[in-house]
């Protein structure tokens, strides 16, 4: 039995961007039910819930930072995009955005940041995305705060919610998923709520000065047939896997970047990430490996997809 995260004495403030996210939901409910107050970034105003102070601003709004951390003993960033039209707002707000967040983290006093990043950071030239997340990464490791810091390189992120994954359920009612650069590529995975849990655990500023990486205990992590195989029994037909070669996806992405251009609207596929998703190891480096002794995966990936399996049906999606 995974151990559980070891409740605070409700003296602490955690200042939270990305909180209206996929990930961001999981973390703010597992920083409340730990007793944190929480003062949560948002672009839209919410509903009032308990032990949370909106703070409507963004990565682009100094004012709004300021507001934020002001208070804050831990600040725990999330929010970046994940798709722009360009290289240019990669970096605007990924790399950009977080220089601004921490250097008020540093003038309100804030005591240790957990900065959510990713593990395209470790091969910045393969994608844009990768390159403002390594560039973020850049700006914690490489000047002296007066703050501490761990940097968390998830790897993919999955569980109720999740729109990306919802896709992928959808194409296994008809027996097929695909296997982006061919079917021997392997890559980890975690459910988000084990995920929220280890960067809650993180709030007691130990792994600091540290890059970790994260994953579900998995050492090795998966390929696309092995998460055919973990699919529940009754969710679909038997899935079969196909290879998606990068000449065919790459394309596909080239052509989305164009129309997306045209439209003015980014898109999730480009050669940029083509070339991303084609790469043929995403699993955790074991020297990087998170452990924590109040921390363990709660889900296996059998486990977890079929929790997010079950949230879809419930919500009318699957």
């Amino acid at each position: 039995m995974p151990t559980k995260t070891k409740k605070t004495d409700g003296g602490q403030t955690i200042a939270l961007t990305g909180a209206t996210g996929f990930l961001g939901g999981h973390v703010l409910q597992e920083l409340v039910d730990n007793g944190y107050r929480v003062k949560a970034l948002t672009r839209r105003p919410q509903q009032d819930r308990p032990n949370v102070e909106w703070i409507e601003g963004s990565l682009d709004d100094a004012e709004s930072l300021q507001r934020l951390v002001s208070g804050s003993d831990i600040l725990m960033h999330l929010a970046g995009l994940t798709k722009a039209l360009n290289r240019d707002i990669f970096f605007d707000v990924n790399v950009g955005g977080s220089k601004s967040l921490f250097k008020a983290a540093q003038d309100a006093g804030v005591d240790h940041v957990v900065h959510v990043s990713s593990m395209a950071a470790r091969e910045p030239r393969l994608s844009h995305y990768g390159a403002s997340k390594a560039g973020a990464d850049l700006l914690l490791t490489a000047r002296k705060w007066s703050f501490s810091w761990t940097i968390v390189r998830p790897p993919a992120i999955y569980g109720p919610g999740d729109k990306e994954i919802l896709k992928l359920l959808k194409a296994t009612r008809y027996g097929v998923l695909p296997a982006p650069g061919g079917t021997k590529n392997r890559f980890s995975m975690i459910h988000a709520a084990d995920l929220a849990k280890a960067l809650v655990t993180l709030c007691d500023k130990s792994n600091g000065q540290a890059i970790v990486e994260i994953d579900d205990g998995m050492t090795g992590g998966y390929t696309v047939s092995d998460v055919a195989k973990a699919m529940p029994e009754g969710s679909g037909k038997k899935t079969r896997t196909f290879p998606v070669p990068f000449a065919l996806l790459g394309t596909i992405g080239a052509v989305n970047g164009l129309v997306a251009k045209v439209i003015n609207r980014p898109a999730m596929l480009t050669y940029s990430t083509a070339n991303y998703l084609c790469h043929p190891d995403w699993t955790v480096k074991e020297p990087r490996r998170f452990k924590h002794a109040n921390w363990s995966p709660q889900f296996d990936l059998k486990a977890g997809l079929l929790d997010t399996i079950e949230w879809y049906r419930k919500k009318d999606l699957l």
